[in-house]
């Protein structure tokens, strides 16, 4: 009895690439995209897969029983013509957070696409891309550093500072409706039990997102105590006045 051929087919077609497309195979057609974004990734580093347009040449198949007559899946990878005008309609704020984020992204690593808008009261970067734990961190705290870190570039000498927001893959909005589900089951339960409870130590960003959430509760009132970096909020009953 034979043994199983568990290897592909190989494919007749040599693989292509090109500047801004590449073919590439896998044992499925998810495989295959991953392996031809990782390919577009040589020639683009910070490819964003929203920009990548995938045209399947081969579904692929898994042959028989013991994989006898199996075939790989064959992709193409195509990125999209960058606009030559986006950055340069930029506002120099703006330009200026993008060209650092996108170069500590790339010290870092991380393939991810930023961009970043300005408006009346703040400038704003987003960074998207597969897998950015890393550039988040534990509870947030690589990205607030790069934050601040970013707030400094950008606003320089300048007297009249601007807000700077750096985001990724909509992590803000995810951490603050955490934060507001904390609040709210800490209220509960300095409401039973008619005592304090402090909360564990926060950055002065997430602490903001508590204290705005309950600023006008009430039954309880907040407080922030202790020393960077284990300030945390403190949650009370509500003093009568």
């Amino acid at each position: 009895m034979e043994e199983p051929d568990d290897d592909l087919q190989p494919i007749d077609d040599e693989e292509l690439e090109t500047e801004f497309a590449t073919i590439a195979t896998g044992a499925s057609v998810q495989e295959a995209k991953r392996t031809a974004l990782e390919q577009l990734r040589k020639i683009v580093p910070y490819v964003n897969p929203a920009d990548v347009e995938f045209l399947v040449l081969e579904e692929g198949s898994r042959g028989s029983f013991f994989g006898r007559g199996r075939t790989a899946a064959r992709v193409e990878a195509r990125l999209h013509p960058p606009d030559e005008h986006a950055a340069a309609d930029l506002p120099p704020s703006a330009e200026k957070l993008r060209e650092f984020i996108q170069t500590v992204v790339g010290l870092m690593g991380v393939a991810a696409h930023v961009s970043a808008a300005e408006t009346p009261e703040a400038v704003r970067a987003e960074i998207t891309g597969e897998d950015l734990g890393l550039l988040i961190g534990r509870h947030g705290a690589t990205i607030d550093a790069l934050q601040y870190v970013a707030a400094i570039v950008v606003n320089g000498d300048r007297r009249e500072r601007r807000q700077v927001i750096v985001d990724a893959e909509g992590y803000r909005e995810r951490r603050a409706a955490a934060l507001t589900a904390l609040a709210d089951r800490t209220v509960q339960k300095v409401v039973r039990d008619g005592a304090a409870v402090t909360l564990k130590p926060m950055s002065a960003a997430e602490r903001k997102v508590i204290h705005l959430h309950l600023k006008d509760h009430s039954r309880v009132e907040t407080v922030s105590e202790g020393n960077e970096p284990f300030r945390a909020v403190v949650v009370s009953p509500r003093r009568t006045r």
